[in-house]
């Protein structure tokens, strides 16, 4: 009878974890790469079919840093028969893991030699373990099957402690040794011993299971049931299979080791976090609550010739490093098809969907690139004079930056992207005949939309040059035909490096000090000569005028509108992720020291536009700015409006972050229209340094207060609705 392949669902599964193993026939060789991981100042090594490129970043599993020795896999070729005796290995070793070998054999359903070396319809994992350190050791592969196929064995001797692993008669069935005892132990100690591992609660309990009122007398006169009444089925086939001949003095208490999954029995695997490793006592195949056991005399034992590390060393970390081998070779390959048209960082994050990792996707990504995506848009239609209002302006960027059109152009890329997270509990033996459904979740329209915002971003945040990401454009054929120079030259960079020091506390609200240098303007004034202004910016502006009048400054604003988001978006990720986002934050999330919101989460980064680019913030910063004194055509309800909320302004004392976007229903929209028309106006006359130099100066301590305060300033705009995209 044939057992019935089992199915489980990985999604697309990558050449170098599923290609088949080359064999040069003439040579009768067989090219394999071999991956060394540093973990716990050991060495596991694993075997792929085809080079896997690392980054060498380590990373944690289950309280364990893994690091990958080398950056590439390191190409070895071996001869035919050694790399059947490497599969046959495999083969039996992840059957004794797994509990699948069967009671004299490996199970039916295990894979024969030829799905390794031939191309398969199904996918499957090829991923090979081997002893070694620098090398692979075949010596303890032979041994290995050795004990296994040829039953040459090597008898146990007594020892004070036992951390190896042994079999009976049976080598298909692997047990570690519980208790050691001889002929004088009494009965009682053994029950101890089972209540202080925690196998039983107490004495009760145990007395109940195996039927007995008096527990005098030794183990050795139980066991073999010398004056003791009948017990349970259990206890009955005990003694039925208590084997052992007379001339042995040790005898021995065994039980199965843990399945594979097993180990991390208590675990978050969402988090990759294990509580039992984190308190440095590491998760093992040795220790076990099962309440199966079985004896046998010192004769009938055999040591299992693989040690106790290496196989906890594999148990622990073997399908969190498949797992990871997934991201890795998707992103490696990913990569590759990237690098043709541009040298990208962070591919990695960029494919990867929020439901495959919620530390750390596409998000971010996806709304920088969103940002500058809009704003390279925004600069190239305020350069078509055909576009006279704010309406046809944002209608044409609408239909140049749609979710179909990004969608499609993210299509023509076939890339694989990151869709789900496979739960390392659930991955199945791979040295059975498994049928790997290897189809991808669809990506909706939109998700393919924002991968591809996300590419952009990562191309654009890798130097911060527009001209990258124009020709990213490009090559990815995304229509766009900036000309202008000064709109693409610079950057939006803000030196955080120099922060002046206002009074008051540190951590207090900017807007809090600066009214402490400089109040809100006692008299209010209208139609104030731009020379005024001018002068108060530093830098004569041409379009003043335009930019300035009511009715007139339309097209300056839809462009003033990219470049403040562009500005804002950008520095606050760049500081956040300085602080919030480093390699530690994140692990310390995985364990749950510390709550999703202290990553850069990507609701972080919309509580920034919230905070620092709302008409309240805006229409604010303008009228403490005296943009009003200055504008044009201000009709008079807005005049009366600006004079009662410049009115609010002054007596206000901003103690709180929370105050200045309240002014939204206040203050007219005109202000932040102006607040934006002007940036525009700077950035258009004399490019991005003079915007830095002025926004980006005014813009710095608020940018510096919403960094060091993101938690606090993110609960708040949660709590009230805000975050609702």
């Amino acid at each position: 009878m044939v057992d019935t392949p089992s199915v489980q669902f990985l999604g697309y599964v990558t050449p170098q974890l599923s290609s088949h193993y080359t064999i040069f026939e003439e040579k009768d060789n067989v090219l394999i790469y071999l991956n060394y991981f540093e973990i716990d100042n050991q060495m596991l090594i694993l075997l792929s079919p085809c080079p896997i490129e690392y980054s060498q970043q380590s990373f944690i599993v289950f309280s364990s840093t893994i690091r990958p020795r080398y950056r590439v896999s390191q190409k070895l070729m071996v001869s035919l028969d050694q790399f059947k005796s490497i599969v046959s290995f495999n083969i039996l070793l992840f059957g004794d893991l797994y509990l699948t070998n069967k009671t004299q054999f490996q199970p039916f359903n295990a894979r024969n030699f030829q799905t390794f070396i031939s191309p398969n319809p199904l996918p499957q994992i090829n991923i090979l373990v081997v002893p070694g350190v620098y090398s692979i050791h075949f010596d303890q592969i032979y041994e290995f099957l050795e004990s296994k196929l040829a039953q040459k064995n090597e008898q146990i001797q007594p020892q004070p402690k036992f951390d190896i692993l042994v079999y009976t008669t049976n080598p298909y069935r692997v047990c570690n040794i519980q208790y050691q005892f001889d002929k004088t132990t009494q009965l009682i100690d053994y029950f101890f011993y089972l209540i202080d591992n925690q196998i039983y609660t107490d004495i009760n309990e145990i007395q109940q299971q195996f039927m007995l009122e008096d527990i005098k007398g030794t183990l050795f006169d139980f066991l073999q049931g010398k004056n003791y009444p009948n017990s349970t089925p259990n206890i009955q086939s005990i003694r039925k299979n208590f084997t052992y001949n007379a001339q042995d003095t040790k005898f021995y208490i065994l039980q199965q080791i843990k399945g594979f999954n097993q180990i991390h029995q208590n675990a978050d695997f969402v988090k990759i976090f294990c509580q039992n490793c984190e308190d440095g006592n590491k998760c093992t195949l040795l220790s076990s609550q099962n309440q199966q056991i079985y004896f046998a005399g010192q004769s009938s034992l055999f040591k299992y010739p693989l040690s106790v590390k290496f196989l906890d060393l594999v148990s622990r970390t073997f399908s969190q490093l498949i797992c990871q081998l997934f991201l890795i070779t998707n992103a490696q390959n990913a990569t590759y098809k990237i690098n043709r048209l541009a040298n990208l960082d962070r591919v990695e994050e960029a494919i990867s969907c929020p439901s495959f990792n919620s530390q750390r996707n596409y998000q971010n990504l996806e709304m920088l690139g969103d940002v500058v995506i809009k704003y390279l848009t925004s600069a190239m239609l305020f350069e078509d004079s055909k576009y006279k209002t704010e309406n046809t302006l944002s209608s044409a960027r609408v239909r140049l930056i749609t979710n179909k059109h990004l969608s499609s152009i993210y299509g023509n890329l076939k890339l694989n992207a990151m869709n789900f997270k496979i739960n390392s509990k659930k991955l199945l033996n791979h040295m059975m005949m498994i049928i790997n459904e290897h189809e991808d979740s669809k990506l909706s329209q939109k998700q393919q939309a924002d991968i591809y915002e996300a590419l952009c971003g990562a191309c654009y945040i890798k130097n911060y040059q527009f001209k990258d990401l124009m020709d990213f454009f490009k090559l990815t054929k995304l229509e766009f035909q900036g000309t202008v120079p000064q709109y693409y030259k610079g950057n939006p960079l803000i030196d955080f490096s120099i922060i002046s020091q206002d009074p008051g506390k540190d951590n207090d609200y900017p807007l809090k000090k600066q009214i402490l240098k400089r109040p809100f303007s006692e008299t209010v004034k209208f139609d104030q000569p731009f020379e005024e202004f001018q002068d108060y910016l530093g830098c004569k502006l041409n379009l003043i005028a335009e930019a300035m009048t009511v009715d007139q400054f339309e097209r300056l604003e839809f462009f003033g509108d990219a470049i403040l988001e562009l500005l804002v978006i950008v520095n606050v990720h760049k500081e956040c992720e300085k602080l919030y986002y480093n390699p530690r934050q994140q692990q310390l999330c995985r364990e749950g020291k510390i709550t999703q919101k202290l990553l850069l989460c990507p609701g972080m980064l919309h509580t920034a536009k919230i905070s620092l680019l709302d008409s309240g913030f805006m229409g604010t910063m303008a009228i403490y700015h005296n943009f009003h004194q200055y504008a044009r055509n201000l009709p008079k309800e807005i005049q009366n409006s600006i004079k009662k909320a410049l009115a609010l302004l002054r007596q206000d004392q901003f103690t709180d972050f929370r105050r200045i976007n309240q002014y939204s229903q206040q203050i007219p929209k005109i202000m932040s229209d102006l607040w934006e028309s002007v940036a525009a106006c700077i950035l258009v006359e004399y490019g991005w340094e003079k915007v830095i130099e002025i926004y980006g100066e005014m813009y710095k301590p608020y940018i510096k207060y919403f960094v060091d305060n993101i938690s606090l300033i993110y609960d708040f705009c949660q709590s009230t609705g805000n975050l609702k995209q």
